[in-house]
């Protein structure tokens, strides 16, 4: 009986023992935060820094795009002027970013900014016609920039000439193709004019970036907080989109400043001054006549396009 009791004792001070040895669940030390989160918070850090960065340095009020743009195109153009500008790779008309991007310079404007206008439009608006009539915007600004470069183009051909004799009153293309020197009129800087109003065009269409993002990221949680199926799949959809338009905004961003780097660039090694500051001032009155008279107006007599913000 004695022995018995003795061996409960002993069990009951081991089984004490060992509960105080064992570290109670308070006392647990905490999980490792996971390198997936780790991860995460880092790429969110960066991409709000980005998106920042874009939004009030690249993508500044209008005031503040025309003086930086003038600036350039004058003191580029004063440069050139005093032979002051320096010789470089930039200086050649066949360098790699005025053949493909200058030249070209576009349609990379448009293939950025179609998907990212409509993208933008699908999440705060559900009828097409709305949607059509933001979008005719930027064909407005291409029927714009075609015709003002054919026209410009044109200008320089009427008041230039063959230097050959016998080719006095032919084109440039035929003066060319005989193998003779043409003596180029007034050549007015097509690159400073689509450069310019490109600028001006990327810079009210982001305009409605927070928007759009703001409509995805609403509908986003009002979907994933329902937890159906469908909602789930809404999100997922809505998630997908959020980020094609900021990474699309980021490109816009990446542009802006290779324009403005090609405009730098025509400032200083081509075209004459007066021609560059006369392309600049057409850039300046289309892209003001559309975006803050025309698409204002309440009662135009012609069908207008929907104004960025509306």
């Amino acid at each position: 009986m004695s022995k018995s009791k003795s061996s409960e004792s002993s069990n009951r001070i081991r089984h004490e023992l060992s509960s105080q040895s064992e570290p109670s669940s308070s006392q647990k030390p905490a999980d490792p935060v996971p390198a997936t989160t780790l991860f995460l918070d880092f790429y969110h850090i960066i991409r709000d820094l980005v998106l920042f960065f874009c939004r009030r340095i690249i993508f500044g009020p209008p005031i503040f795009k025309l003086l930086v743009s003038f600036t350039i195109i004058v003191i580029g153009s004063l440069l050139k002027s005093l032979d002051l500008a320096p010789n470089s790779y930039f200086s050649l008309k066949s360098n790699f970013f005025n053949r493909y991007f200058a030249k070209l310079g576009w349609g990379w404007t448009m293939g950025l900014l179609i998907p990212f206008v409509y993208l933008t439009l699908i999440t705060t608006h559900n009828q097409y016609q709305i949607i059509t009539r933001h979008l005719s915007r930027l064909f407005v600004a291409t029927s714009i920039w075609f015709i003002v470069t054919t026209l410009f183009a044109r200008f320089e051909e009427l008041t230039g000439m063959c230097k050959h004799e016998d080719l006095r009153a032919a084109s440039r293309r035929a003066c060319v193709k005989g193998g003779h020197e043409w003596q180029e009129g007034y050549d007015l800087s097509g690159h400073t004019f689509l450069l310019l109003y490109a600028l001006l065009i990327v810079n009210e269409e982001v305009k409605s970036y927070d928007k759009g993002t703001k409509k995805v990221d609403q509908a986003s949680n009002a979907a994933n907080a329902k937890g159906d199926t469908l909602s789930e799949v809404k999100h997922e959809h809505l998630q997908i989109i959020s980020k094609v338009i900021r990474l699309n905004y980021v490109a816009l961003a990446a542009l802006t400043i290779l324009w403005e780097f090609m405009l730098l660039s025509t400032a200083l090694y081509f075209h004459y001054t007066l021609h560059k500051i006369f392309a600049a001032v057409i850039a300046v009155f289309f892209w003001y006549i559309t975006y803050y008279v025309w698409y204002r107006l309440e009662n135009s007599p012609l069908p207008r396009p929907s104004a960025p913000k509306d």
